[in-house]
């Protein structure tokens, strides 16, 4: 009896690849086999050729399989490419805000590790992550978009909304709100602007009695409930006390009306 041995297919998943978060990674298989088929096909756009393109949501392997009906030997070769998929570029602009014209804005954009502005008018260098910015109030309402890269080139974006005024640093308060969840005044809180520092601002309700304080700029506000029941129609008294750029304290307090 003559024992001969045939090779498995010889074959060739291509090279690892690292690849950005949502992007695409083109596969080159090689093989001499008559058949083959790559796992993970969930993630190819055709698993029936040799050079599908790859969209993974995370890093994944895929195995490229191979047989060759002409040799006899009914076992598969193997070989596995990884395509690595970066984090997301979580790129951060800030909070929308307001500032007082002429006077400058300190940005601080997050999420990589090259950064651009746009516009570049009103900003000191917008090729950084903490430009300043000082604008002339014309427009009233600036829209500055940030690009954001990370060290293989991966990018996203983000913008942040500045409404200029042509005031002297103040807190503005609001007479109402409405919190019906609707997404529009929603939320009673001050607009600070050209402040610097928020020693409190406080709502009281009609007996004097404190029900919601904060002492940071951080969009936070009061969502009209106590104890995380909702409050009826009513009217409630307030107190803010901030300090501004040039130093200057503001203590204000008035009441609002709850809308329902």
């Amino acid at each position: 009896m003559v024992i001969t041995t045939v090779p498995r297919p010889t074959v060739n998943a291509g090279n690892n690849v690292e690849i950005c978060y949502n992007s695409t990674a083109q596969l080159n298989g090689q093989t001499n086999g008559t058949s083959f088929s790559w796992s993970n096909v969930g993630s190819l756009s055709d698993g029936s050729v040799l050079n599908p393109i790859a969209t993974p949501t995370k890093t994944t392997s895929y195995i490229l399989a191979a047989t060759d009906s002409t040799t006899g030997c009914p076992k598969p070769g193997f070989d596995t490419v990884l395509v690595t998929v970066r984090p997301k570029v979580n790129a951060y602009a800030g909070n929308d805000t307001v500032m007082i014209v002429a006077l400058p804005l300190h940005l601080k954009a997050t999420g990589g590790v090259t950064y651009q502005w746009y516009p570049a008018s009103g900003l000191d260098n917008p090729n950084i992550a903490a430009p300043i910015a000082t604008l002339d109030g014309n427009p009233q309402n600036v829209n500055y978009l940030v690009t954001v890269w990370d060290e293989l080139g991966c990018m996203d974006t983000a913008s942040i909304d500045i409404v200029v005024f042509k005031t002297g640093p103040e807190i503005f308060v609001p007479t109402g709100f409405t919190p019906n969840g609707n997404g529009r005044n929603d939320v009673f809180r001050p607009i600070y602007v050209g402040m610097k520092t928020i020693d409190y601002f406080r709502v009281y309700n009609r007996w004097g009695k404190l029900i919601y304080s904060h002492n940071k700029n951080d969009g936070r506000g009061w969502d009209g409930t106590i104890d995380g029941k909702n409050q009826n129609t009513g009217t409630f008294i307030w107190m803010v006390k901030a300090t501004d750029v040039l130093d200057k304290v503001h203590v204000k307090k008035g009441t609002v009306v709850l809308i329902r």
